[in-house]
């Protein structure tokens, strides 16, 4: 095993960061949150369900904090020295380990902390904070999002490689889909195909819905057999150096009933609309206002109740996506970038009936959307 990236990238992020935790003058800050982790560090284990922290003071190299039998993967997988990895037995209590550190590693005047984190408990913080005593205690949610949402070069290179892979299961799914076949037998081909083609393990588990299923969400394989005239819906990701690329179909087993058929038609349009939208220089509202516009123009605007996409990247159990970071929802008024990627995944649902999902994940260029993932022949 080795970092998944050179040197320079992970030096370069740290410096960013860095440059960002002096202008908001935040002395040290205290990074939970996997993604961010990774991001800053090159980190990644599915062990994150222990405590794990990145301290990172302003004028020092970080020290990263895990249990101590998952030092071997942070030697392996980061370029930090081993004297900033600090592991704890699992008899020691990891906030005293973390007070102790960020007391000796600089002026705690002012502390950051990544406060969406799911890995920091309000139990924890509290603790921490009595502990510390800092002066004042700053969220550096903002600071990060702002580094990560826009992928370099090397980033972008492992959502291609994993929006092939996915591209590659959504066709084997195609193919396997037909009267008589359950939907865990979909799932199955999906997770076959992606494991064998270079997935490593997922932020979150396929999808696969038929018949009145499909008007659920995040409805998971069962053992329902598909039958003639019904939809098939099914979403999921891949990941390549914790890099996810996401896709959501419906295949149409036979002939869909008139209803459904309306509903895959504007949810067509409505995916269509939301990628011609997806440019420099336009907001993720207008996106998902484009979106909105296509469904209510057909009719169908009250089995729509949800955000039109999410930024996708480095991602860990339990989400694919970066939606804490960008949603194409209304009020949000980020203006789209080159190097953002977007999943944009309308899905129009009507429960007791079916459902229809159509999607792609998008890079943003300098020249409007290139469509990254597509389900062909189906």
């Amino acid at each position: 095993m080795a970092p998944v990236f050179p040197r320079e990238e992970y030096a370069w992020r740290q410096s960013r960061f860095r440059e960002a935790l002096d202008k908001a003058g935040i002395d040290m800050c205290l990074v939970t949150g996997p993604e961010s982790v990774c991001y800053l560090t090159g980190h990644a284990t599915p062990g994150y369900y222990t405590y794990q922290a990145l301290v990172f003071p302003r004028r020092a190299e970080p020290i990263l904090i895990m249990r101590e039998s998952e030092v071997i993967n942070a030697e392996e997988l980061t370029y930090l020295d081993r004297d900033r990895i600090e592991g704890y037995p699992d008899n020691i209590d990891p906030i005293e380990v973390t007070a102790k550190i960020m007391k000796s590693a600089g002026p705690l005047n002012k502390v950051g902390f990544d406060t969406r984190s799911w890995f920091l408990t309000p139990f924890q913080y509290e603790r921490l904070l009595t502990a510390l005593n800092p002066g004042e205690t700053a969220t550096v949610d903002s600071l990060l999002s702002a580094l990560r949402i826009i992928k370099s070069p090397r980033e972008i290179d492992a959502i291609r490689d994993a929006a092939r892979i996915v591209n590659l299961a959504a066709k084997a799914a195609i193919a396997q889909i037909r009267p008589g076949i359950r939907e865990r037998d979909v799932a199955a081909t999906i997770f076959d195909t992606m494991v064998r083609e270079g997935s490593e393990f997922l932020g979150m588990e396929p999808f696969v819905a038929s018949g009145p299923r499909s008007g659920n969400i995040h409805a998971t394989w069962t053992d329902r057999e598909i039958r003639e005239g019904e939809p098939v819906l099914f979403e999921h990701a891949a990941a390549v150096k914790r890099y996810h690329a996401v896709l959501m179909h419906t295949v149409a087993v036979g002939r869909l009933p008139d209803d459904l058929q309306k509903v895959a038609d504007t949810c067509a349009k409505a995916r269509d609309a939301t990628i011609a939208t997806m440019r420099p220089g336009v907001t993720a509202e207008d996106c998902h206002k484009a979106c909105v516009k296509a469904i209510e123009d057909n009719g169908l605007l009250e089995y729509y109740r949800k955000r039109t996409g999410y930024s996708v990247g480095i991602a860990f159990a339990p989400d694919w996506g970066e939606g804490g970071i960008l949603s194409l929802g209304y009020g949000q008024t980020t203006k789209l970038q080159p190097g953002m990627v977007l999943h944009a995944v309308p899905a129009i649902r009507i429960p007791g009936r079916g459902g229809v999902g159509l999607s792609a994940t998008v890079l943003i260029t300098e020249s409007g959307a290139e469509i990254l993932t597509t389900a062909e022949g189906g």
